[in-house]
């Protein structure tokens, strides 16, 4: 009996054992069927009514949903089974809506499908609106539909979009014209505002196109991913948070912590030189014509440019830039504005790339620019051919505004130029150059200062020994800093003492009202910026302890706002002081120039007023102090630049260059686009794409502009032409 009973312990008796069996059995059963049936509900069929490459479409789809694509809606809704999903994208937004069969919402009702809808022609209630086109307005989020990931009042930019006009109704999204720069900080209270995303009984209806998020660049990345979640969650499609992503097909080149190929400066200054061609920048003679009747319209912004058009070879000048508008395609508009400025700074990129790696066609480029501007009349007047009238020697703003010159761009023309004639070892231009750095030296009042822009007719009225007597106080470095860093550079080359002189009063008298009474224009950051580069030059001449005092206070400003990252975070001034602060409404919103933040704090570097400027002026004072801190600061600001220059696969006037904003915490191009026309997403051929392309090719070299132009023999020919343009003034 004992060994019977310790066998039946250690052996399962036949009965028991088939019971278990059974039991397990079921019990699998069970989990197999709870399984089919979860997974039922989560891949629930979705029928979509769409173009193939629609971008929602393609992301359902790499998902593994169970994805049913149908280019007619009938077909679409006849297929649908009982509580099955259904989406009907816009096919040919704009240019149509989507047209809806007239028992659509009935048939809906009836399977209880789960439905969204885009750009309808009409809605359940028979109601329908004409299609309406966009310039400023933005999507605010104006329900809790999104969850905590998107809070109401959130900022989407959707670019120039269009929408069917809608009358009032509680809404998860609305389009309205407001100011902030990722909250609409003014609210929507008193602000026309149109629906965009609400339900209609059991559909939901956006009265725009949503799905093409990535084709049309739409941004904040983040904040779109939350949209697209939102609107698949209120359908029950059920996608991890991870799996709602995309790829952006404009993005920065590196992520912020991905380390850099060894040869990713040397790529980044060649790439930057590549973009004018691939996008078309430099004019062409084949279509000449069609460049100049949209440069001559008032406003200069034309459609993109036909890529499959030759390039031109510099000796007819140069485009702007991009607009700082997203076309509904994710184009953008370019600025065909032809400008000095741009010209004489393209030219330097250019020289400088060739300088780089040897390339004959970029060195031919760089010598056609500075042909066409110095030795055409496109930006010249017959006074400022005249020796004997105040303007001669200065260059004009633009091809279509010859008589206006503003100090900054002609000091611009200037360094440009010097580099440039530099680099090529041709001295064909030094005349010219000198002569307007004299142009400018004698326009500018018995302290230094110019004001914002001389207009010729105005100057011509008056000698220049008036105007070089004038009484004029404009403590602005942004318009005013960089003409005097010019008359540094041209002393070390004469020894001519009143240019010393001239820009050591302006400098004084500048750094005396640092900075209660610096009037800033789109920041206090821009002007800091600025006002590095005569800083730094006035060391290379005198290097006395108020000289470096005086640089130290500006540079050690603008650094507290560097980020780990590199970028310096942009900053607005005292209010009383900003030329063209943050917009105070949203009906100010995209009429002015304007800053890329709100408010101080908002995570964004500026690369068309501040970033560009500094990374330059920074490399000089690094070089003349050899100041570890400013050191590191431009290597960590080098890197930056490398790391967010633009990459695109699909669009090759967007590959390769730096657009004005970037938001360095969400790693994207975003900013406030409140400035009406030089926004978050222009680029410039000039200002931003020349000086960040440059000072990238002399951190490669290890050098600076200073040493590179030391013996420029730009000055050699001063006596003629001080004779000439300034006679009975003493050197």
């Amino acid at each position: 009996m004992m060994n019977k009973s310790i066998k039946c312990k250690n052996i399962i008796c036949p009965m028991r054992q088939k019971s278990l069996f059974q039991f397990a059995f079921s019990f699998l059963f069970v989990l197999v069927t709870f399984g089919q049936e979860s997974k039922s509900y989560s891949k629930n069929r979705i029928h979509v009514y769409c173009n193939e490459s629609n971008d929602l479409f393609q992301l359902l789809k790499s998902n593994g949903q169970n994805c049913i694509r149908y280019n007619d809606i009938n077909s679409a809704l006849e297929n649908s089974k009982k509580n099955d999903v259904l989406l009907i994208l816009a096919k040919n937004y704009p240019e149509a809506t989507t047209m809806i069969p007239s028992n659509f919402f009935e048939l809906v009702s009836e399977k209880n499908l789960k439905t969204y809808i885009e750009f309808p022609d009409h809605l359940e209630s028979g109601i329908s609106g004409e299609i309406k086109s966009t310039k400023k307005e933005r999507l605010v989020v104006t329900s809790d539909f999104f969850g905590e990931e998107l809070s109401p009042m959130s900022i989407l930019d959707a670019g120039l979009y269009f929408y069917i006009d809608t009358p009032e109704r509680d809404s998860h999204l609305k389009g309205a014209s407001i100011a902030g720069f990722d909250k609409a900080v003014y609210g929507l209270e008193k602000t026309k505002n149109s629906p965009i995303l609400f339900e209609d009984r059991n559909v939901l209806v956006s009265t725009t196109k949503l799905s093409d998020f990535n084709k049309s660049r739409y941004s904040p990345l983040t904040a779109w991913q939350s949209t697209i979640r939102g609107i698949l969650s209120y359908l029950s499609i059920e996608m991890e948070k991870e799996a709602v992503k995309w790829d952006p097909i404009v993005k920065p080149s590196y992520n912020a912590t991905v380390p850099l190929p060894e040869n990713a400066y040397k790529l980044a200054v060649e790439r930057g030189a590549e973009w004018y061609k691939k996008a078309r920048f430099l004019i062409h003679p084949d279509w000449k014509d069609q460049w100049q009747s949209i440069d001559t319209l008032k406003l200069p912004v034309g459609p993109p440019m036909d890529l499959n058009l030759p390039s031109g070879d510099g000796s007819l000048g140069v485009m702007e830039g991009h607009y700082s508008y997203i076309n509904y395609d994710g184009s953008q508009p370019y600025r065909y504005w032809l400008r000095g400025d741009c010209v004489a700074e393209t030219a330097m990129t250019f020289a400088m790339a060739d300088d780089i790696k040897e390339n004959r066609q970029n060195e031919k480029i760089a010598e056609n620019l500075m042909d066409f501007l110095y030795n055409t009349d496109i930006f010249k007047t017959s006074s400022s051919k005249d020796p004997k009238m105040s303007s001669y020697g200065l260059v004009g703003w633009a091809a279509t505004q010859t008589s206006r010159y503003y100090g900054d761009d002609n000091a611009r023309i200037l360094l440009g130029s010097i580099l440039s004639s530099q680099l090529m070892e041709n001295n064909k231009w030094n005349v010219q150059i000198l002569e307007l750095i004299l142009a400018n030296f004698r326009t500018s009042g018995k302290n230094g200062f110019r004001g914002g822009a001389l207009n010729g007719k105005d100057i011509d009225k008056k000698t220049w020994q008036t105007l070089m007597q004038g009484e004029i106080d404009n403590i602005a470095p942004h318009y005013e800093s960089w003409i005097w860093a010019t008359y540094l550079w041209l002393y070390d080359k004469t020894g001519y003492q009143p240019l010393l002189d001239k820009a050591k009063t302006a400098i004084e008298i500048t750094m005396n009202n640092y900075p209660k009474n610096w009037t800033w224009t789109n920041g206090i950051q821009q002007e800091r910026a600025r006002m590095i580069l005569p800083l730094a030059w006035l060391v290379r001449i005198e290097d006395t302890d108020q000289h470096r005092d005086w640089l130290n206070t500006i540079c050690d400003d603008l650094l507290k706002s560097q980020v780990e990252a590199g970028a310096l975070r942009e900053e607005l001034g005292e209010g009383s002081k900003g030329r063209y602060g943050a917009p105070k409404s949203n009906e100010s919103y995209g009429h002015a120039e304007a800053p890329v933040i709100h408010s101080n704090g908002d995570p964004v570097a500026d690369m068309l007023y501040t970033s560009n400027f500094a990374f330059f002026a920074l490399n000089e004072a690094a070089q003349a102090t050899q100041n570890p801190r400013y050191i590191e600061a431009v290597d960590k600001l080098a890197e930056f630049m490398v790391r967010i220059q633009s990459t695109s696969s699909g669009r090759a006037d967007l590959d390769g260059c730096w657009f004005r904003a970037f938001d360095y915490e969400n790693w994207e191009y975003y900013g406030s686009n409140a400035d009406h026309g030089w926004g978050a997403w222009g680029t410039l051929t000039g200002w931003t794409q020349s000086f960040i392309t440059t000072t990238l090719a002399l951190k490669l070299k290890k050098t600076s502009y200073w040493d590179i132009t030391k013996d420029s023999g730009i000055g050699d020919n001063i006596d003629i032409v001080w004779s000439k343009m300034l006679p009975g003034i003493e050197h």
